[in-house]
């Protein structure tokens, strides 16, 4: 069976649906994200080529939307610098501190991580390939809270911060427990038990993306939703925050393993 089924469009243009075979699946399903599309089949279960083009066809209409959408999406981008490194296609990158890095993946008998700055490029050194993604997870999990366990209380301590909230509510900043762990749809977010989770790819971000999440969470132990005044409160702790949100909307999907 080929890797890629070419699908024409009402517009004309010919999308190639690449194959993506899984153990864990257990039915097919379609996905979609900037880098393209892709259909999930079941290694477990035996598909016939007909069976996936009839689910693909079935589908027509989403992936035109979806197409339709990502086009939008990488016009939007055509003058940034985050889909290549010195001429490298975007899929063969790994984002860190919002610097694009070379993605090398290298079978080793200890797992430990090698950052080159002159190079630009980030070596994963894992016992077994197959579970590399597991491993940057965790690569990241432990950059993320590294970066918020020095973050955080600068921007606590930070004197702004402090004039800013202290008159509304004594110790403003008290919170109970902060964790890093995945989250499919949110960078961050703060519980009525005052607890701080963080998005285990924070790492990935700009540090001043980084410090505009921070804040955000920060300022939701004061106000839980996201009134006026939450923002209010928002915009004189980080006079950017619009700026810092829409590069977040904007570019936070580029995030990924390659």
């Amino acid at each position: 069976m080929s890797s890629v089924i070419p699908i024409s469009l009402s517009n004309g243009k010919t999308l190639n649906i690449q194959i993506k075979n899984s153990n864990r699946a257990k039915q097919l399903w379609l996905k979609a994200n900037i880098y393209g599309m892709y259909i999930v089949v079941p290694t477990t279960l035996h598909y016939e080529i007909n069976d996936i083009l009839n689910f693909i066809y079935g589908k027509k209409k989403w992936l035109q939307r979806q197409f339709d959408y990502y086009e939008r999406l990488k016009r939007k981008y055509d003058s940034q610098d985050i889909f290549k490194v010195d001429g490298h296609d975007d899929s063969n990158t790994i984002s860190f501190l919002g610097t694009r890095y070379l993605f090398n993946l290298i079978k080793d008998k200890t797992t430990h991580t090698i950052i080159s700055d002159n190079l630009k490029k980030i070596s994963f050194h894992v016992n077994d390939k197959r579970k590399y993604k597991d491993y940057i997870k965790k690569w990241y999990r432990r950059q993320t809270a590294r970066i918020i366990a020095n973050r955080l209380p600068l921007i606590i301590t930070n004197k702004k911060m402090n004039l800013l909230l202290s008159p509304i509510i004594i110790e403003p900043f008290h919170y109970n427990k902060i964790s890093v762990k995945e989250q499919k749809s949110r960078w961050a977010s703060c519980s009525t038990k005052r607890n701080l989770n963080f998005n285990l790819f924070l790492a990935a971000l700009p540090v001043e993306i980084i410090d505009y999440v921070i804040i955000h969470e920060l300022v939701h132990l004061v106000e839980l939703n996201h009134s006026k005044k939450f923002w209010d409160v928002v915009g004189l702790a980080d006079p950017e925050y619009k700026k810092h949100r829409e590069w977040l909307h904007r570019y936070g999907s580029l995030v990924k393993i390659p």
